[in-house]
């Protein structure tokens, strides 16, 4: 009898540890749209970019949180996490990250104060020279931490145009060779990128997946279309001062994305661009779409669905790389539904992966 007692104790205690539970293989972000709660205000935010710095996403968002008549960039911070063992998946908006991914984010809130001016600053684009730019194009590495390039538009000469600010470092080790700190890699004042801009509005630049090209959005025809220029031919490191000097270089709307009606917002992760449009057969107001690319060309646009577009407006999408290992993609966006803190907030949600 003590014996069969002992048995029913031990499995009790083994199944309240949960060894039984088979666990998940790899995360899954949700796949319903969620507010990113204390990163948004009563005001509008809207238009981010992102980068990964450890297990923390570092966002920069246009804001007129504080009351502001006109949008200024916000950096603020996100962490995804996914419990393999309960299946969960949670985020903060205080995420910790480590000392590391902390100072690599420092650089980010510089950006945004050199890039703000009493006009409005909008659609901002950042990429890292460690992971995006150089670490892609030479496999062999770099030490270029904590450096960014940054591309946003403004309308503080009128209409928009699209402008440049970096803390690229051409010599990132000092004379004895120690690497730089971030505090000695300071952001340049932002420059007009001439060829892009024209009497129009010109904003939301993107680069493909080669840097050989940028896309963005321009109503320099009438409505708002998305417009590609090709570069002449660079190094990935001289982009941050061959770009405000490029002349001539041709630029041609994109056929297959165009319609009737305004598309916007361009944003590219390898094969796949998505965007905003009002084009007809939508769910209301503006909605999100994506194209992939078949080697030659963008394929004909794909509305994203009920489940993530709505009757209000859906603007700036963007994709995000997470190192964990996660099933689907994760997208930030923004959306003016109703629910929200207030305007315009930011929502993410997961999409299927391009393989």
């Amino acid at each position: 009898m003590n014996r069969f007692l002992i048995l029913i104790c031990l499995l009790t205690a083994v199944s309240s540890c949960n060894l039984f539970e088979p666990g998940y293989r790899e995360g899954i972000f949700p796949e319903t749209p969620i507010n990113l709660a204390d990163i948004n205000s009563a005001d509008d935010d809207y238009n981010s970019t992102s980068k990964v710095a450890g297990d923390v996403i570092a966002l920069v968002f246009s804001s007129k949180r504080g009351g502001r008549a006109d949008f200024n960039f916000v950096h603020e911070a996100l962490e995804v996490a996914y419990d393999l063992r309960k299946g969960k998946f949670t985020f903060t908006t205080q995420p910790y990250g480590g000392l590391g991914a902390i100072e690599e984010q420092n650089p980010l809130t510089w950006a945004t104060s050199i890039a703000n001016s009493t006009a409005n600053e909008l659609g901002p684009y950042i990429r890292s020279y460690d992971h995006d730019i150089i670490s892609r194009n030479d496999p062999s590495g770099s030490s270029h931490r904590g450096e960014y390039l940054m591309l946003f538009a403004s309308d503080r000469t009128g209409d928009l145009d699209i402008y440049l600010t970096h803390n690229y470092q051409m010599q990132p080790r000092s004379a004895s060779g120690v690497l730089l700190s971030i505090g000695d890699k300071p952001f340049s004042a932002p420059v007009s990128v001439p060829f892009l801009n024209s009497s129009a509005d010109d904003a939301y630049p993107t680069f493909d997946a080669a840097y050989r090209s940028v896309y963005f959005t321009s109503n320099r025809a009438g409505s708002f279309a998305i417009y590609k220029a090709t570069l002449p031919a660079m190094g990935v490191t001289e982009l941050q001062s061959q770009l405000p000097t490029i002349t001539g270089a041709p630029i041609e709307k994109v056929a297959s994305l165009s319609s009737s009606a305004d598309d916007k917002c361009p944003f590219i992760d390898n094969d796949r661009l998505v965007f905003t449009s009002n084009r007809p057969g939508g769910y209301g107001g503006f909605d999100l779409y994506y194209s992939l690319w078949d080697g030659k060309q963008w394929g004909a646009p794909i509305n994203f669905g009920p489940t993530i577009n709505s009757a209000s407006d859906e603007y700036r999408p963007i994709l995000t790389r997470i190192p964990q290992q996660f099933s689907n993609q994760l997208m930030i966006f923004s959306s003016n539904r109703p629910g929200g803190k207030g305007g315009f907030d930011l929502y993410m949600v997961g999409i299927p992966k391009q393989q």
